[in-house]
């Protein structure tokens, strides 16, 4: 049987309206937890469309929109060889509408490895509506005091 692998990551920030008829531009809370995970040997082989992307699942935070924790999934991309960034691309419905948050972490070129704590750590986001115009920006971090905890979360299992 084959296997996959998933595992939690939690990013927590802020973020800010730039539509005012969503509220002013003062500084929210914004986070998100992910379970995102896949395959195993279809997310390293690098002939596979799977390769470094990830199905993700679960909740977000967007103070100001979402009045609690709303259900969120969508794709991790790692793009490593590429454009050189991680891409979060979750989908999730608020005041009876559905919105997008884009988060990226950029800069993460694995021939500097001191500058991959920062670019790895540190994502930049936007919410955009359904008719895509954008709601709000957000940065988010990843704690490093965390990392152990992370760590845990990784999980084997046969599909």
């Amino acid at each position: 049987m084959p296997l996959a692998f998933h595992l939690d990551e939690v990013m927590r920030g802020s973020h800010h309206f730039v539509d005012p008829s969503y509220g002013d531009a003062a500084e929210r809370p914004c986070w998100f937890r992910l379970r995102w995970g896949a395959p195993l040997l279809a997310s390293i082989n690098p002939l596979s469309s799977r390769f470094l992307r990830y199905d993700a699942a679960g909740t977000i935070v967007v103070d100001g929109l979402t009045d609690e924790p709303a259900a969120c999934t969508g794709t991790l991309e790692l793009d490593y060889f590429g454009d050189k960034k991680i891409t979060y691309d979750l989908h999730f419905s608020a005041r009876g509408s559905t919105y997008r948050y884009l988060g990226e972490k950029t800069d993460v070129d694995l021939r500097h490895p001191l500058l991959l704590i920062k670019t790895h750590t540190t994502c930049y986001g936007a919410v955009t509506d359904d008719a895509g115009q954008f709601v709000s920006k957000s940065v988010l971090h990843f704690d490093l005091e965390h990392m152990a905890q992370f760590a845990r979360t990784i999980r084997l299992e046969r599909t």
